[in-house]
């Protein structure tokens, strides 16, 4: 991918956000209060994915004991004591900017719950680089497919043009499904051993994607699908 985009959707939380050591804390909380074994970000990284129950039963949670809805109200008890700490991940604002400079419309794409996404965005003063902001209606975190196939519709997104910057095999796989190109950054909260399975392009960090751009960011008529294995928003609220 040696061509800018005519779209990019960014996932927020790992991607944008850099808050996997929060994540990693919040649920060993948990944890600790069940006197299960504790996570390590190291750990973290290697299990997290979605749908996010299974991630907490491979953790060690019994969802036949527990209800899922009233672990994930515990879970954001914990995460959002500490969110406003966390800052975005090194590198983003220069991509961010350099998108905005050459004319991509970018959008966020997230499993976060709406209203908190949009507070978070808020929060860190980059809501002006979005057209759309794209969230789920609760704090479940069981998918984001569905809303990205809004977002295409309502903003005449072509999807042969759009690139999806995530960092999880969800992101991956939501791609697929829209029809975009996917791009993963190693910075969030899964490692690189996860994404061995998927064609997209891997970076180490946001500095190395960003240097597979031109100098001109200019928006080609098409991307290309393959694996390189490369070493005032209009809010898009939920549907309550």
């Amino acid at each position: 991918m040696h061509v800018a985009p005519e779209f990019v959707i960014w996932d927020f939380n790992g991607t944008i956000l850099d808050d996997v050591t929060l994540a990693a804390a919040s649920i060993s909380e948990l944890l600790r209060r069940r006197d299960l074994p504790c996570l390590d970000t190291s750990t973290y990284r290697q299990l997290f994915g979605f749908p996010v129950s299974e991630y907490f039963e491979r953790v060690g949670f019994d969802l036949s004991v527990e209800d899922f809805t009233e672990l994930s109200d515990e879970f954001h008890e914990s995460y959002l004591a500490g969110v406003d700490a966390c800052s975005l991940n090194d590198g983003v604002m220069e991509l961010l900017e350099s998108f905005q400079r050459s004319g991509v419309t970018q959008f966020i794409l997230s499993a976060a719950e709406q209203n908190l996404l949009e507070s978070w965005v808020r929060a860190r003063e980059i809501e002006s680089f979005f057209r759309g902001i794209y969230g789920l209606a609760d704090k479940l975190a069981r998918g984001k497919t569905d809303r990205g196939m809004e977002l295409l519709r309502a903003h005449n997104v072509a999807p042969s043009r759009t690139l999806l910057i995530g960092d999880t095999d969800h992101d991956v796989e939501v791609a697929n499904a829209l029809g975009a190109h996917p791009v993963v950054v190693l910075q969030g909260h899964q490692d690189r051993a996860r994404f061995d399975s998927h064609a997209c392009d891997v970076y180490e960090d946001f500095a190395a994607l960003r240097r597979e751009f031109p100098s001109s960011m200019q928006a080609p008529s098409s991307l290309s699908h393959n694996s390189t294995g490369a070493s005032a928003a209009n809010s898009g609220r939920a549907s309550a």
